[in-house]
């Protein structure tokens, strides 16, 4: 029985091997993709991008497949088409860009009395179907781009 405490207690004095520390990157090294810590520089653009060159652009600087990009992009429309779809929402935000917002407006009947805005005379107004108005407001990172 001694044998068996004496042999425990070596055991137990071994100390477990020391842990290497993580290799550290390079500073240079190139990482893919953008984490959200890391600010995106914004430079101006001169001329309207279409869809393609804007998938195109989407996969060049994250650094993905084009078929990847298609995809990121079609998901974003379909969020976005859903979201204001007439069963949806009806409201749909890009944090920080826009938000899209619906208002329904009523039918107005013949004959209802409306306001001249040049004569500000009240007249008589030809009757008009129920209708949905779209809004888009602009929000702060937006408003920052366009102040500069």
């Amino acid at each position: 029985m001694a044998r068996g405490k004496v042999a425990a207690k070596k055991t137990a004095a071994k100390k477990a091997p020391a842990k290497k520390a993580p290799a550290k990157k390079a500073a240079g090294a190139k990482r893919k993709g953008r984490g959200p810590s890391e600010a995106v520089v914004i430079r101006p653009i001169k001329e309207a991008y279409s869809k393609s060159a804007l998938i195109n652009l989407i996969a060049e600087q994250n650094e993905i497949a084009r078929k990847v990009a298609v995809g990121v992009y079609a998901t974003l429309e379909a969020a976005m088409l859903g979201s204001i779809h007439p069963k949806g929402l009806g409201e749909f935000t890009l944090p920080g860009l826009l938000k899209v917002t619906l208002r329904k407006v009523p039918a107005r009947k013949a004959g209802t009395l409306v306001r001249n805005p040049a004569t500000g005379e009240m007249q008589p107004a030809a009757a008009k179907p129920a209708s949905v108005r779209v809004k888009i407001r602009a929000l702060s990172k937006l408003k920052g781009a366009a102040i500069g």
